[in-house]
């Protein structure tokens, strides 16, 4: 079951399809041999599916974090374009609406991307960080527009309540536990792997 903000993403964006379309039936699956003879495992049986319009929406997105985000240094900005980090939400939503698919991107794209500076950063100044950025993300404070960090996160959240103030809503909250998990002590008192994974659920926002 999905949870946080991919659950809440998925919702606001529409036609979330929940059956799967499987390259073959179950009794011809059976026949296959367990490994091919290179030893290889066998091919999926799941069919990938992306969003129809992903080429144009990651390119769009690739110049714009490329050209507005804050990057460390060239190197940084030109790995963030081999990873596709933008094609990951086309492929989680393929069957999203085609008015909401450029939003649900930006926005899982900026979750990763500020994970990765806070990830730089103490826990103090993590939570610094977002509690900056909160308010803004809500539009309840204007940004400073020297600041990328907190124009882009103005602008990316301000275009999704135009379209839908009630599910921007929802999917803000999944959002708000993502982050504030990123930056809670309580992953230093982990005391084994099973604690570490249960916390590491709400950042991922899968339960």
């Amino acid at each position: 079951m999905f949870s946080g903000i991919f659950r809440s993403l998925w919702r606001a964006v529409g036609r979330v399809d929940n059956n799967y379309e499987l390259d073959c039936q179950v009794a011809e699956m059976r026949k296959q041999p367990a490994y091919v003879p290179d030893d290889k495992p066998p091919p999926t049986i799941f069919r990938i599916k992306c969003h129809p319009k992903a080429d144009e929406i990651c390119a769009e997105l690739d110049d714009y974090f490329y050209k507005n985000w804050p990057w460390k240094d060239k190197a940084t900005a030109e790995q963030f374009l081999r990873s596709e980090t933008n094609r990951w939400a086309c492929l989680a939503i393929p069957h999203a609406w085609d008015d909401r698919i450029y939003d649900a991107v930006k926005v899982d794209t900026l979750l990763f991307l500020l994970d990765d500076v806070a990830e730089d950063m103490s826990f103090n100044e993590g939570k610094a960080f977002y509690k900056r950025l909160v308010p803004i993300a809500l539009g309840e404070k204007l940004p400073n527009r020297s600041d990328p960090y907190e124009w882009i996160t103005y602008d990316t959240w301000a275009r999704m309540r135009k379209i839908d103030p009630e599910l921007t809503k929802v999917v803000w909250e999944g959002a708000l536990l993502c982050i504030m998990a990123q930056v809670d002590q309580a992953r230093l008192q982990c005391p084994d792997l099973g604690s570490l994974l249960r916390h590491r659920e709400k950042e991922a926002g899968i339960a």
